[in-house]
């Protein structure tokens, strides 16, 4: 980003009950909140949807529903690009395309947000037979425009692809289609069907919102968003740090598979959880222990509060993994994300079912159903946890997770 941007008790627990506990999260993740819009439960983009209407980043209409299908626009969409990445737009952002009216003071929507992206090289106009200097802010923006500024607002620097790279598309004309093959690589396009898709169509309020969440994930402070490397990615780094000698209830393996699980289904981003298991744990109690003892399943030291409180004890990891990234949710989103597990938990001994014991209205004082307002990793310090450079430690880490791209 440039600088104008910032177990073992476990293992009494059968096999059968994580089997179980993933079929019927399967069979109940459409269940849940009544706050969810009405017309996007059963589709392909729920997650998506939700986590960004969540972080205020789309909104709905009057009637409830969010029309995932309906096109958008050149101005909605520099809009919806400013808030996901978190692009600073002010006042002093003059808009110089002539095609764009002024919004005056009190608002920033269009101009200020399409300035911005002008600043940031995100977006240059469009040329027509009037000529250059006009970005048609009330277009159908197409597929592959979205696609462009998208991959030009990546938070890190992508890969390019090898030349045996075969990007679904093809050659579909300059410059587009150079730039989705190198979104495709990175992972930019993951889960957003192609094939058969012509790229010049208009993009939909779905796809547009599918893409800001994988985006997201080119963020090396974002919380949410969608990691573009794989579960092997995670333990690849876990055995950079530590060869052997962890004391996890599963394999190294197959920890990373839940925390890759349940942070898609909540929209948490799956490098951010690891790391912060491996900061907590100090890489599977191989390094050091403390308050929290392996047996515990007890990934984030949730309920620790030091001075030898040991905190919560789960029966098995995959319930540790779930407290650990609903407890995130709580942090994250201002209202109960729309999934079953999102709920709190009695703090038993050990807890056998999913959930998170600490998930309350009550908790931090607030009065609301969430927490909200932690965006990344660096607002969690001072919240998770006291100390002022616990944010800081995990944007480290995160920075030597690899993203295996081209898969």
């Amino acid at each position: 980003m440039n600088s104008a941007r910032a177990g073992i008790a476990g293992t009494r627990v059968k096999r059968a009950v994580i089997t179980t506990l993933m079929a019927v999260g399967v069979l109940l993740l459409f269940a849940g909140s009544a706050s969810a819009f009405s017309d996007v439960k059963l589709n392909s983009y729920y997650v998506q949807i939700q986590v960004m209407s969540q972080l205020k980043v789309v909104d709905g209409f009057g009637d409830g529903r969010f029309r995932p299908d309906e096109p958008v626009t050149r101005q909605q969409f520099a809009k919806m690009l400013a808030l996901a990445m978190r692009i600073p737009v002010s006042e002093e952002d003059a808009c110089p395309f002539s095609d764009v009216a002024p919004s005056g003071p009190g608002s920033l929507y269009p101009d200020n947000y399409i300035a911005a992206l002008w600043r940031e090289s995100i977006v240059t106009g469009v040329t027509s037979t009037a000529g250059s200097g006009l970005f048609k802010p009330g277009d159908q923006i197409s597929l592959a425009q979205l696609i462009t500024m998208c991959t030009r607002a990546s938070g890190r620097k992508l890969a390019e692809p090898s030349s045996s790279y075969k990007c679904t598309w093809g050659n579909f004309g300059a410059p587009h289609w150079a730039i989705a093959r190198t979104a495709q690589y990175n992972g930019l396009l993951r889960e957003i069907p192609l094939a058969g898709v012509n790229p010049w169509r208009p993009a939909t309020r779905g796809e547009a919102a599918a893409l800001l969440f994988n985006l997201m994930g080119t963020d090396p402070e974002a919380v949410c968003g969608c990691f573009l490397g794989s579960s092997s990615d995670l333990v690849k780094y876990f055995r950079s740090k530590v060869k052997s000698g962890e004391k996890f209830s599963v394999s190294v393996e197959e920890l990373a598979r839940l925390y890759d699980v349940y942070c898609r289904r909540f929209g948490i981003r799956a490098d951010v959880a690891w790391v912060q298991m491996c900061h907590e744990t100090a890489f599977g109690w191989a390094i050091m222990q403390g308050d929290v003892r392996p047996e515990q399943n007890n990934f984030a030291g949730i309920g620790a509060t030091g001075g030898g409180v040991p905190g919560n004890t789960f029966a098995t990891a995959e319930l540790g993994v779930i407290a650990q990234v609903v407890h995130l949710a709580w942090y994250v989103y201002p209202d109960h994300f729309d999934d079953p597990y999102c709920r709190m938990v009695d703090s038993e001994t050990p807890i056998t079912i999913p959930g998170d014991p600490r998930h309350s209205s009550n908790f931090g004082g607030n009065g609301r159903a969430h927490c909200g307002g932690v965006r990344t990793v660096l607002d969690l310090s001072g919240k998770w946890a006291t100390g002022s450079g616990y944010g800081a430690k995990l944007k480290e880490m995160m920075a030597q997770v690899p993203v295996t791209c081209g898969w």
